[in-house]
């Protein structure tokens, strides 16, 4: 039986992750649930899985993310929030199966160095990740041309840079093919979350910059491919339906017999890629730029979005503004090289506090 931590079990992935261990009681034991403000929501999950802790914010959060009954801690909580604990855990020689990507573009070298140094497993959760790490599984890494980042094509994809300038918040949350929180969906719409999962694939795959592309895929039935210098190009194709990357985390290195997910049926599918539209949505271009950049970069793209994000979300900015404050303010910051965590933080605070000046003082072009 696997003992299982949850940061941020009252989330959406959270309560996915529960949803699946409830399915298979004589395969996980609960051990440790964690929330941000949900109180009542997590009182209900600890009568039903009776773990060994809870915990509500920070501190709280490391001192479950290292209980020595722990098996697999799950991080599933939402930006900064998991990268502290993401570390503790690792460095208690504790398994990780990751949800939050913010934990690998703010820190992504300082975490895969103790993966490495503490030789313990971190499983992606995300969907594109998690169909790359599945797809590695048929070659090795000196094999690898390139990996292939999916994304899709909503209607947004469709319009003009006039019309995508009008674009509401209640426009955008009409969109998802996938259910996710209201932060990702605003940044998969300006295509910034493509972006952030370009540098966590850097990160968790150990990749040159050139070695990473995304193509435009709108049928969402392939999440990710892996191209080998043989030619050979491996998919991992299924239902738009998080559960099953959840499951196979939890599982890892097995596969189980699904209970709760859905199988695709491919009869009848059309299945079409596209090159990715980059001059339409530049956050597509964001990422790309942090790697090259290096260092501190992709946290004061992390931290510059936030900002921008609240702001449209606040009716005080546009939505075709929101990449463009993130691109002002990576190139008003001096990259810091090899940072360690204070220093991440640090710059996550400056792309903060820059975007928001930007925003204040109506700086946008």
């Amino acid at each position: 039986m696997k003992r299982v931590v949850i940061l941020g079990s009252t989330g959406h992935i959270g309560q996915q992750t529960l949803e699946i261990i409830r399915a298979y009681p004589d395969e996980f034991k609960v051990v440790g649930l964690s929330a941000n403000k949900n109180r009542e929501l997590l009182k209900k999950q600890a009568l039903e899985f009776k773990p060994v802790a809870t915990a509500i914010g920070e501190k709280g959060l490391i001192k479950i993310a290292t209980l020595p009954e722990a098996d697999l801690i799950v991080v599933a909580v939402v930006g900064l929030a998991g990268v502290k604990p993401t570390l503790a855990a690792i460095k208690a020689k504790k398994n990780v199966a990751l949800a939050t990507k913010e934990v690998l573009v703010l820190a992504g070298q300082l975490v895969m160095d103790e993966v490495k140094k503490n030789k313990v497993e971190l499983i992606p959760i995300d969907s594109e990740h998690s169909a790359i790490f599945q797809c590695l599984s048929a070659g090795r890494k000196k094999e690898i041309k390139r990996v292939i980042l999916t994304m899709g094509k909503g209607r947004f994809a469709q319009m003009s840079k006039k019309q995508l300038r009008k674009i509401t918040v209640d426009d955008i949350y009409k969109q998802p093919t996938w259910k996710m929180g209201r932060k990702i969906t605003i940044d998969s719409a300006t295509c910034l979350n493509k972006s952030f999962e370009v540098v966590e694939a850097k990160w968790l795959f150990d990749l040159p910059l050139e070695k990473i592309d995304i193509i435009v895929h709108q049928e969402h039935l392939c999440h990710s491919l892996v191209e080998f210098v043989d030619g050979s190009i491996i998919g991992e194709f299924g239902v738009a339906d998080m559960k099953r990357y959840i499951q196979y985390a939890l599982f890892y290195p097995e596969r189980k017999q699904a209970k709760i997910t859905n199988y695709l049926n491919l009869f009848n599918k059309t299945i079409t890629f596209e090159p990715p539209p980059f001059a339409k949505f530049p956050g597509l271009t964001l990422g790309f730029k942090a790697i090259k950049a290096g260092g501190t970069m992709p946290a004061v793209m992390h931290g510059a979005d936030d900002v921008a994000v609240e702001a449209f979300i606040d009716k005080e900015i546009k939505f075709t503004d929101i990449a463009k404050i993130v691109d002002l303010t990576m190139n008003s910051y001096q990259t810091v090289q090899n940072p360690n965590l204070e220093e991440i933080l640090k710059a996550d605070q400056w792309g903060r506090s820059y975007a928001g000046k930007l925003i204040k003082e109506r700086k946008i072009k």
